[in-house]
């Protein structure tokens, strides 16, 4: 049963309310993996919480948005850790270089035959960084935060993930400050996702060594938060004795805020426009949706032009090359730039292959009120929620005929000026931010007084 606002108060659970909101990636860093950590620094002070942020001085993050900064309440003490690492687009030609070629044909000078020094450089790397390589950040963050504990009185200490390396840092608090409320939020499942779909976090040694940090993190946490039903399930069924009032929901959203100037305007180009706004990567890939295009009748396919605006993954970039169809690449852009190609946009594309992933720019893109066109697969969580909120169609990517079929209706919609529904607002508003942090302010009030209660 929730606790009251009100009592709350009586138990001294607000007057005390100090946060510390551990976070590798937070703006200016840019992308969709800030914004959770942003909306929580934003709104929980309007819950009555306290809130530092610690960051990484120098995150390897793919790209930058200096215009998020602004965002932060001037309230919010942003603090910094430093962590030894080179810069993300340096570590990623690294590791193609490592990982991208081929061994040798024949053993090289007198070297036993099988044996690859790329192949040893690799497992080295692999293991040094294991899990992952913000794993290097976790010792530095920990000393930064225990400082900001001891000066600052922390309550309640957030880690959200990933990078999943950050979980470490939790749970060596907890060991050190028995008393504060750790809360693990989990934006990705890691074992189910990550682990399988990632190439670096593929291997045996990073898994046994992934599964151990997970654990502990989950034994030390008052409070696991997911952002959806079924990473939730899969992280509560891995630890059948823990309690179930440990383990809970809270989506990802939007901040109405960054809509307040959206307006929706007609296309004016002769052709229908597909817009794909964010991080083109291997489970997100457009691969199954431009080979369906690439399908149509070229009187349809010549009049469909579909924009890229975002990063593409150099894994990725191939699968764009050589299309008949009509293909834009824009690159990376601010935020506020991104959503000027959402309002002129026909329809709104969404590539989900992984069935428990729920990318965050599905929230945003209902808040345009565009029509979605998702790939992705039957009754998955991104599949459940078009449904549940009529924001749009969804075909999965192992079906060409029903993507045919979804790209027809496509068409036949724009064509005859009969729009697609972009989403029932009542059923959209439910993911507005503001409404989710106060939702997860409830959350951890419950926990702390769950706490108090045990404790009593």
């Amino acid at each position: 049963m929730l606790i009251t606002y009100a009592e709350c108060a009586r138990r001294d659970l607000l007057k005390n309310g100090k946060i510390l909101l551990i976070s590798y990636l937070f703006p200016p860093v840019g992308g969709i993996g800030v914004q959770r950590a942003l909306s929580l620094a934003k709104y929980l002070p309007q819950c009555g919480f306290e809130v530092h942020v610690l960051k990484a001085t120098n995150a390897g993050g793919p790209v930058y948005d200096p215009d998020l900064v602004r965002q932060i309440p001037p309230e919010v003490k942003v603090h910094e850790a430093f962590t030894p690492e080179i810069p993300f687009h340096i570590r990623q030609k690294l590791w193609t270089r490592l990982s991208g070629g081929k061994a040798p044909a024949e053993p090289l000078n007198g070297t036993r035959a099988g044996f690859s020094w790329k192949k040893l450089a690799t497992g080295t790397v692999k293991r040094i960084l294991s899990p992952e390589p913000e794993i290097l950040w976790a010792p530095f963050a920990f000393r930064k935060a225990q400082q900001i504990i001891e000066k600052h009185a922390i309550d309640f200490v957030i880690v959200t993930v990933p990078p999943f390396s950050a979980l470490v840092v939790g749970t060596r608090l907890k060991r050190a400050f028995p008393s504060i409320v750790l809360v693990s939020d989990f934006r990705d499942e890691w074992l189910s996702f990550y682990l399988k779909d990632f190439e670096f976090q593929n291997s045996d040694h990073t898994r046994r060594r992934a599964e151990t940090i997970e654990r502990e993190a989950v034994e030390a946490s008052d409070l696991v938060v997911a952002v959806n039903r079924s990473s939730r399930d899969e992280i509560r069924n891995r630890y059948p004795q823990q309690g179930d009032a440990k383990f809970a929901v809270l989506p990802n959203g939007y901040d109405p805020q960054s809509f307040a100037g959206f307006v929706p305007r007609v296309n004016a180009s002769p052709r229908m426009l597909v817009t794909h706004v964010g991080t083109v990567y291997k489970t997100a890939s457009p691969r199954f949706y431009l080979d369906a295009v690439d399908a149509l009748p070229e009187e349809i396919r010549s009049k469909i032009e579909t924009r890229f605006v975002g990063r593409i993954a150099d894994s990725e970039q191939s699968v764009l090359d050589g299309r008949k169809s009509n293909i834009t690449s824009l690159g990376f852009m601010r935020q506020a730039d991104a959503l000027k190609y959402m309002e002129d946009t026909d329809f709104l594309l969404l590539t989900m292959t992984n069935d428990i992933s729920v990318p965050g720019k599905l929230f945003e893109y209902m808040a345009a009120g565009k029509p979605i066109l998702a790939i992705t697969a039957r009754g998955s969580e991104v599949d459940q929620i078009l449904r549940e909120t009529d924001a749009g169609l969804s075909a999965p990517p192992d079906d060409p005929e029903a993507m045919k079929r979804m790209l027809l209706r496509a068409f036949e919609s724009w064509r005859n000026g009969v729009p697609l529904g972009g989403g029932r607002q009542d059923s959209v508003r439910a993911y507005e931010r503001p409404r989710l942090v106060e939702e997860y302010g409830t959350l951890m009030r419950n926990a702390a007084a769950e706490r108090t209660k045990v404790a009593g």
